[in-house]
């Protein structure tokens, strides 16, 4: 509860923005500001029901808002743990993401894997 000008840290960015300066990076999605996936990894510790949707976006490690590699493998070690609290539509948009990207790579076989991992399919 400090001042602006009161600061003594910066924000945890993500690795791609540290040499920015202690600026707050607004997300477009929601005026959420962008943090580094440790500090979401650290609020999931502290608070088991922490917004999975902020700890997986891809900006949260790379620049590239497509690239879900990270994003969907950690999803997958999430869920192993017990943290099961993505939205549907949310846990779509991750598999569906990252197939599309293995796929436009030439990996269709690990995209398909990817796509087999979606527990709700009928």
């Amino acid at each position: 509860n400090t001042a602006e000008s009161q600061k003594y840290a910066c924000c945890p960015l993500p690795p791609y923005l540290e040499d920015s300066g202690c600026v707050m990076e607004e997300d477009d999605n929601g005026g959420r500001p962008l943090r580094d996936v440790c500090f979401h990894l650290l609020k999931l510790y502290s608070d088991r029901h922490y917004d999975l949707d902020q700890l997986l976006d891809p900006r949260s490690v790379t620049s590239d808002p497509l690239d879900y590699r990270l994003s969907w493998h950690l999803w997958e070690v999430l869920r192993t743990l017990n943290y099961t609290h993505l939205f549907k539509q949310s846990r779509g948009v991750l598999n569906a993401s990252y197939a599309a990207q293995l796929e436009s790579e030439g990996l269709w076989e690990w995209a398909v894997f990817v796509q087999l991992h979606e527990p709700d399919v009928q």
